[in-house]
C-alpha cells in the first residue's frame, strides 16, 4: 500500500500511451480480466439486493444501472483476456468507472422514497471496489484516487438514505470510514502498477548498464588471462631458452605455453557485476591484503539482486590499497588503523583512517601528496565518484572514498512487492486508524467510553503488525493476534451495546473485513479467512442472542466477505505477474549481458593476444621441437621476451617507431626499460592514449644515441607535473630528460662521480 500522492510520480507512464508489450500494459490487461471476473462472480449475489431496490424505484433505474455499471465492467474483462491492444482496455474502463457516477445519480431521480431494507445493502455499494480497478486502469493515480473517494462517499451516503436516514453525525462519519477503506484497494493497485511502470522505466537502462558491466567485466577477465599467460608461460620459456638453451624442460615448457597460448585464444572468460556482498568483501581484501594489521569492519544493507559496475568496483579497491598502503607505511606499527566498508543499494563508502602523526597538507610539498592526489583522481573518473582527504598533525588522517550508483536503475523489492511494509503503506495505516478513531469520538454509540477505547487501540496495535516486519510473510504469532483482532473488535462492541436497536457504525463493522484483508496481502489467507469467519461466529452469536437470529448479525459484516475475497486474489495476481516481469526483465538482462561479455571477451582477447601470439608463436614452435638453440635463436628469445615485457608494462609506449628503436637499441646491448604508469590513477579498463609525436621524437632519439648502458622511459601519473622522463646512464655519464605537461623539455647531464639522485 502507498500514497497516491507518492504514486504519481511513480507511475508517470500512466498519463500517456502504453506500450502493448510493455510491463504496465500486461499489468493493465491482467487488471481488467481480474475487474471482468469480478464482475460476474459479484452480480448473482447482489440479485435480491437488485429486486429490493427495482421495488423502490422506477421501473427503467435497476435495468439501465446495470447495464451501464456492469456490462462495461464485463467488456473490460474479455477485452483484457482477448487483446493486446491497451488504448481501447482504458477507453471500456472509463465508460465503466463514468456509468457508476451515473447510476448513483440517476438513483435520486428514480427512487420513490421509500426506505430499503435495513438488512438488505445498497447493491451498488460492492462497485467501489470494482470502479476502483477499473479508474486504475482508466485513469493517471491521481484522477484515479480522487474518483475513489468521490465514488466511496457518494454511494455510502446514498446508500444511508436509501436504507435510513440515521443522522448527520452517523452519514459522515460512515462516509469518511468508506473513503479510507476506498485507498486501500487503490494502493494495492498501484502498487502493482508502480512495479510494472518502474521495470518499464530502467529496462533500456538496465539492459544498457549490464551489457556495458559485462563487456567490462569480460575485457577484464581477458587481459587477466592474457597478461598471466603471456609472464608465467610464454616469456618463461623464452628465458629459458636464452638462458638454459641445454635444458631437457624446454620443450615440454614450450610444447605447454603453446597449448596454453591456443586454448586461450579458442576460450572466453567472461564474468557479470559483482552483488553488494563480493563488494564488500573484495574492497576488504584489497585493504587486508595492503595492511595486515588494519582493522576491517564491513555493514551491507542491499538487496540481493542489487550488482554494481565493475569499473567503478575497481576504482574503489584501487582507492582503497593506496590509502591502506599509505596507512601501512607511514603509521607506526603500535599505532591503530581502521577500515570501515559501507554497502547500500545505492552507495558504497569507504572510510580508512589512523591516529599516526598526521599532516598539514598546505605545508606540505605537491609530490609528498602524490597518494592523495592519486585517489581524488582515480574517484573524480568514475561517475558519482568523489574521495576527502582530511589529516591534522598529532589527530591521523582519514581518506573517504565514496561512489553513488548514478546510472544502476532502481532495484524492485522482491521481498515486499506490494508495498505494504513501506513508509507510505505506515503512513495510510496511520490515516486509516486516525479515521477511525475520530469516527468512534464523533458517534461512539451506546457503550461505555472504554468500550471505544479498547476497539480503536486494537486496531492501532494489529495495524502496527501488518506495516511492519522483516519478511512478506509475517510470523505465527503476530499473525494469530490479526486474525483475533475482528472477532475482538466485534465481540467487545456489540455485546457491550446498551441499546441493541441502534445503527452499529462503520467503523466498528468495517475494520474486521480491513483487518484481515490486509493480512490476506500479507501472504497469509488462510489466516484471513478464518479470522474473518470468526468475526462473522461472534457477530451472529450477539445477534441470536439479542434477536433470536443470527442472520441479522451476519448481515453486518457478511458482505464484506467480497472485499476479503478480492484483496486476498487481488494481491495473489499481483504479486505473481510482478514476480514475472521481474524474472522476464532479468532473463532479458542477462541474455544481453551475455551477448555483450562474449563479443567483449572476443574483442578483447584478439586485442591482447594477436600482437603475443604473432611474436611468441614461432618461437615457441621451433623450442618445442626439440630442435638445438642456436646463438641467433637465444637472441632471438631474448629479444622477444622483452618485447612482450614491454607489452606487459607499457602498452601504450609500444608505438611502431619506438617499438623499432628499442629493438634497435637492444641489439646494440642496451638495457631498456619501458614503464607506462598512467593508468595508475585510472581504471584497469583504461587504456592511455598513446604520447604525441614530439614527446616520441625525443624518446626515439635518446634511444638512437644510446650505445651502450641503459635507457629508462616512464610516463607519470596525470596527477604529476611531469609526463615523461628519459634517463640515460652509461659508464661515465647520466642523462636526466624531463618533458613536461605542456611538452616543454628540459636535459640535465650529470657525471658519474655527482649523479643526479632518482
Amino acid at each position: 500500500m502507498s500514497s497516491p500522492r507518492s504514486l504519481t510520480r511513480l507511475v508517470a507512464p500512466m498519463t500517456g500511451p502504453v506500450d502493448a508489450n510493455s510491463a504496465l500494459a500486461r499489468t493493465l490487461r491482467h487488471y481488467g480480466i481480474f475487474a471482468g471476473a469480478a464482475y460476474l462472480v459479484f452480480l448473482p449475489f447482489l440479485l435480491p439486493a437488485m429486486a429490493q431496490a427495482r421495488a423502490v424505484s422506477a421501473s427503467w433505474w435497476t435495468p439501465t444501472a446495470i447495464t451501464i455499471v456492469v456490462v462495461p465492467g464485463l467488456i473490460v474483462g474479455l477485452y483484457g483476456a482477448l487483446s493486446w491492444d491497451p488504448t481501447w482496455l482504458r477507453r471500456w474502463a472509463r465508460v465503466g468507472t463514468l456509468g457508476i457516477l451515473v447510476a448513483v445519480a440517476l438513483w435520486w431521480v428514480a427512487w420513490n422514497g421509500t426506505h430499503l431494507d435495513d438488512a438488505t445493502v445498497f447493491w451498488l455499494g460492492p462497485f467501489v471496489v470494482l470502479g476502483s480497478i477499473c479508474a486504475m486502469i482508466a485513469w493517471p493515480p491521481t484522477v484515479a484516487a480522487v474518483y475513489l473517494l468521490a465514488i466511496a462517499v457518494a454511494i455510502r451516503l446514498t446508500g444511508n438514505v436509501a436504507q435510513s436516514f440515521s443522522g448527520t453525525a452517523t452519514m459522515l462519519t460512515d462516509a469518511a470510514c468508506s473513503a479510507a477503506f476506498a485507498v486501500v484497494p487503490l494502493a494495492l493497485g498501484i502498487s502493482g502498477l508502480r512495479t510494472a511502470a518502474e521495470l518499464d522505466r530502467t529496462e533500456a537502462t538496465a539492459i544498457a548498464l549490464a551489457e556495458d558491466t559485462a563487456a567490462t567485466t569480460a575485457r577484464s577477465a581477458e587481459r587477466t588471462v592474457a597478461r598471466a599467460l603471456t609472464h608465467d608461460e610464454i616469456m618463461a620459456s623464452l628465458l629459458e631458452a636464452d638462458r638454459n638453451p641445454d635444458s631437457a624442460h624446454l620443450p615440454r615448457r614450450a610444447a605447454s605455453a603453446l597449448e596454453a597460448l591456443d586454448s586461450t585464444v579458442r576460450a572466453t572468460n567472461a564474468g557479470l557485476d559483482p552483488d553488494a556482498a563480493r563488494v564488500a568483501t573484495t574492497i576488504a581484501d584489497a585493504a587486508r591484503h595492503n595492511d595486515p594489521g588494519i582493522d576491517v569492519t564491513t555493514a551491507v544493507r542491499a538487496h540481493d539482486s542489487s550488482t554494481y559496475p565493475v569499473n567503478a568496483v575497481a576504482a574503489l579497491v584501487g582507492a582503497t590499497a593506496e590509502a591502506t598502503r599509505n596507512c601501512y607505511r607511514h603509521v607506526p606499527a603500535d599505532r591503530p588503523r581502521r577500515c570501515h566498508i559501507s554497502v547500500t543499494d545505492h552507495r558504497v563508502t569507504i572510510t580508512v583512517s589512523d591516529e599516526g602523526g598526521g599532516f598539514d597538507p598546505a605545508a606540505t610539498p605537491r609530490e609528498r601528496l602524490g597518494i592523495a592526489v592519486s585517489i581524488r583522481e582515480r574517484m573524480r573518473r568514475v561517475s558519482g565518484g568523489d574521495a576527502v582527504i582530511t589529516s591534522r598533525p598529532g589527530a591521523g588522517t582519514t581518506v573517504t572514498v565514496s561512489w553513488r550508483a548514478t546510472d544502476i536503475p532502481a532495484a524492485v523489492n522482491t521481498t515486499d512487492l506490494l508495498g505494504i511494509r513501506s513508509t507510505p503503506s505506515r503512513r495510510l495505516g496511520a490515516l486509516v486508524v486516525a479515521v477511525m478513531a475520530a469516527s468512534a469520538v464523533a458517534t461512539p454509540g451506546a457503550v461505555a467510553w472504554w468500550v471505544p477505547v479498547v476497539v480503536i487501540a486494537a486496531l492501532a496495535a494489529s495495524t502496527a503488525l501488518l506495516v511492519t516486519g522483516d519478511s512478506d510473510r509475517p510470523p505465527t504469532l503476530p499473525t494469530l493476534i490479526v486474525a483475533a483482532t475482528p472477532a475482538f473488535m466485534c465481540g467487545v462492541y456489540l455485546f457491550s451495546l446498551d441499546d441493541g436497536t441502534q445503527t452499529i457504525p462503520l467503523w466498528v463493522t468495517g475494520p474486521p473485513a480491513l483487518v484481515v484483508s490486509i493480512l490476506g496481502m500479507r501472504r497469509r489467507p488462510y489466516a484471513a479467512v478464518i479470522g474473518f469467519l470468526a468475526a462473522l461466529v461472534v457477530v451472529g452469536a450477539w445477534s441470536f442472542v439479542r434477536e433470536g437470529s443470527a442472520l441479522p448479525g451476519i448481515l453486518l459484516i457478511g458482505p464484506s466477505g467480497g472485499f476479503v475475497a478480492i484483496s486476498i486474489v487481488f494481491a495473489r495476481v499481483n504479486r505473481t505477474l510482478a514476480r514475472n516481469l521481474i524474472d522476464a526483465r532479468s532473463r532479458a538482462t542477462h541474455a544481453a549481458a551475455d551477448a555483450a561479455a562474449a563479443q567483449a571477451a572476443a574483442h578483447e582477447r584478439e586485442l591482447q593476444l594477436t600482437p603475443v601470439t604473432a611474436l611468441a608463436r614461432p618461437l615457441l614452435l621451433r623450442l618445442a621441437d626439440g630442435d638445438r638453440v642456436d646463438h641467433a635463436t637465444r637472441t632471438q628469445c631474448r629479444l622477444t621476451e622483452a618485447r612482450l615485457r614491454d607489452l606487459l608494462r607499457a602498452r601504450g609506449l609500444c608505438t611502431p617507431d619506438v617499438d623499432e628503436a628499442v629493438v634497435d637499441a637492444r641489439r646494440r646491448g642496451v638495457a631498456v626499460t619501458l614503464l607506462d604508469d598512467r593508468g595508475l590513477d585510472g581504471n584497469d579498463t583504461d587504456r592511455p592514449p598513446p604520447l604525441d609525436d614530439a614527446t616520441r621524437r625525443v624518446i626515439v632519439d635518446a634511444l638512437d644515441t644510446a650505445r651502450a648502458g641503459t635507457v629508462r622511459i616512464r610516463t607519470l601519473p596525470p596527477a604529476r607535473s611531469m609526463a615523461v622522463t628519459v634517463v640515460t646512464e652509461d659508464d661515465d655519464r647520466c642523462e636526466w630528460i624531463d618533458i613536461d605537461r605542456a611538452g616543454h623539455v628540459r636535459s640535465m647531464v650529470t657525471e658519474m662521480a655527482a649523479r643526479h639522485p632518482r
